[in-house]
């Protein structure tokens, strides 16, 4: 069994179990909905197993840097329908990542100048981008029950807009320090009621959120990210292993049709600073019984040994299929890799984005 197997993940027989990782790379415009070059960006790529979008916001309360997507309005749902279309026609296949930043907004850019809504008013570590420069993440004030419940159905809603635009599915961004991610770890949600305490109430928000999506979707067009070694802006978990050992089993109850996790290989830990001494992809393969993967600085070497180890099902790659359109094919054919330019991941405009040369084009220029 290799990267180039074919693997089942719900309804879709992915072609190989190389993936495309979720890449925020900022060519949306101002009102959030992808450009005509994001068409050209994922197309480009179709030869992945699957393709996960860039994480996309589901309402106005959740906002990031300039040029970010999100898809809770009519004419983001157009641009995106467009997208997907472009991409099938080329043979892939897409599951939207769909996610609220939680915490990790900041008022300047919300309706209103408003606080932005987490767990619990526990501000997190460091600065986001905004239209003076970078600020301090706020403090954001604790959700109220009822409103909770709203940021459910707003998930669901955006899950309906994905189906509506041709998604093959959705997968939750439950990783990276994000609201789901919030409420899951007990540093971040201090809580005393049905959302917060025991393991199980922090995982009840995750599991709602879940649940909505499936509605929609059936859990078997539903994934779920989650990443339990993020630490970069002071979220933190007193036993993560418990913590997402037990979110990982639950999700097995419901079937869902993957769990990708970030987690990288020891090798990687020099340039990927998730890659754990204390690895948790082994705990969380135990307790989840369907496809997973893991993200984070694998290579084809490493990505093949996991595979062959049985540890993941499929491994999903980022810097290397941003630089690298046709990734798969150069891992088949043992072809050099471009190297990726991270000075225009977020720079909008085609440069750095999809002009990366295909492996034709570089062999008819030797």
């Amino acid at each position: 069994m290799g990267l180039f197997a074919p693997l089942q993940i719900g309804p879709h027989r992915l072609q190989n179990r190389i993936i495309m990782a979720p890449l925020g790379r900022a060519r949306a415009d101002e009102s959030r909905a992808p450009t005509s070059i994001v068409d050209i960006y994922y197309a480009q790529r179709a030869g992945a197993g699957l393709i996960v979008s860039e994480a996309t916001h589901i309402s106005p309360m959740s906002n990031g840097r300039p040029g970010a997507a999100a898809h809770h309005l009519d004419s983001q749902n157009d641009a995106w329908t467009r997208v997907v279309s472009t991409l099938h026609h080329a043979g892939g296949l897409i599951f939207q990542q769909l996610y609220q930043v939680g915490r990790k907004a900041h008022p300047s850019r919300l309706p209103g100048g408003a606080i932005p809504g987490a767990p619990s008013a526990v501000a997190a570590q460091g600065e986001t981008p905004t239209a003076l420069g970078p600020q301090p993440f706020p403090v954001p004030r604790a959700l109220a029950p009822r409103e909770i419940s709203a940021v459910v159905d707003e998930f669901r809603v955006a899950a309906r807009n994905a189906k509506r635009a041709g998604f093959d599915g959705v997968e939750l961004h439950g990783a990276n320090g994000f609201l789901i991610d919030q409420f899951l770890r007990d540093g971040s949600n201090r809580r005393a009621d049905i959302y917060g305490g025991a393991i199980y109430n922090r995982a009840r928000f995750l599991l709602d959120v879940v649940d909505a999506v499936s509605s929609v979707f059936g859990a078997d067009r539903v994934g779920v990210r989650l990443s339990p070694h993020f630490r970069s802006d002071g979220i933190a978990d007193s036993n993560p292993a418990a913590t997402f050992s037990y979110a990982a089993a639950a999700l097995n109850e419901r079937r869902i049709a993957y769990l990708h996790i970030v987690e990288g290989p020891p090798e990687a830990s020099e340039f990927f600073p998730e890659s754990p001494a204390k690895p948790l992809a082994p705990l969380l393969r135990e307790a989840f019984h369907g496809p997973l993967i893991l993200a984070g600085g694998y290579d084809q070497a490493s990505a093949e040994t996991t595979i062959g180890s049985g540890l993941a099902d499929a491994i999903a790659f980022g810097r290397l299929f941003i630089a690298n359109p046709d990734l798969p094919e150069r891992f088949r054919k043992g072809a050099p890799l471009n190297v990726p330019d991270p000075s225009t991941f977020y720079t909008g405009g085609a440069r750095g984005y999809i002009d990366y040369p295909s492996l034709p084009a570089v062999e008819a220029a030797e």
